[in-house]
């Protein structure tokens, strides 16, 4: 879904947005507590700002991964190859991109204390494992998509849009998508249990001649 998988791009980049302005706020307190107690580019304040660097990193896959999972879980949109190719490919840009920041920032504050070989390799192997646990995370997620939703007994969106004649992209503008899918399940209880077909077509009916004034 093209329109899908858009507004997914928009989430993600507002994700990375946020997540790349909370490391600079915490950048910026280790700043002022390691030069008030006159440590600035001490070794403590080096790591601390590594480390604040492999959180991000660390938070980036996890959080890019649940707005994946839950937004197609909702929708009941499977990850596709070429998706997921793309996804592995622009989410390590943004680390490799992030560890460029941090090496432009703390390479030469390394390099005064004879430590730049170590940091070299240290950003090296961070990214390395980065890569491996993003071609991971997104293969899980792929796979796991295809179980869960082939297992779902929830109506896709395009047939809830077929069933009631209202455009796909009008009822997630509505935020409507969960409720129907809600009370189709509910329905699909009731005539388990023996409730009467009647009832059921009556109520669907009443729905219909309600999304046809949306």
């Amino acid at each position: 879904m093209e329109d899908l998988d858009k507004t997914l791009d928009i989430m993600e980049r507002d994700k990375c947005t946020a997540l790349l302005a909370e490391n600079s706020v915490r950048l910026k307190k280790n700043n002022i507590k390691f030069t008030t107690t006159d440590q600035k580019h001490s070794q403590a304040h080096l790591d601390a700002q590594y480390v604040s660097y492999e959180r991000l990193i660390r938070t980036l896959i996890r959080q890019l991964i649940n707005i994946e999972k839950k937004i197609r879980l909702k929708y009941l949109v499977p990850l596709e190859s070429s998706r997921a190719k793309r996804l592995m490919a622009n989410w390590n840009t943004e680390i490799e991109s992030a560890l460029d920041h941090l090496k432009n920032k703390f390479r030469e504050a390394h390099k005064q204390r004879g430590s730049v070989e170590e940091f070299d390799k240290k950003i090296i192997e961070t990214l390395r494992e980065a890569k491996i646990s993003v071609d991971t995370e997104v293969t899980s997620l792929k796979e796991k998509l295809e179980r869960e939703i082939g297992a779902s007994e929830r109506i896709q969106p395009s047939e809830l849009s077929k069933f009631y004649g209202v455009d796909e992209s009008v009822l997630i503008d509505l935020q409507l998508i969960d409720a129907l899918q809600d009370m189709h399940l509910l329905f699909k209880k009731l005539m388990d249990s023996g409730c009467g077909s009647e009832i059921i077509n009556s109520l669907n009916e009443i729905i219909q001649m309600y999304a046809k004034e949306i």
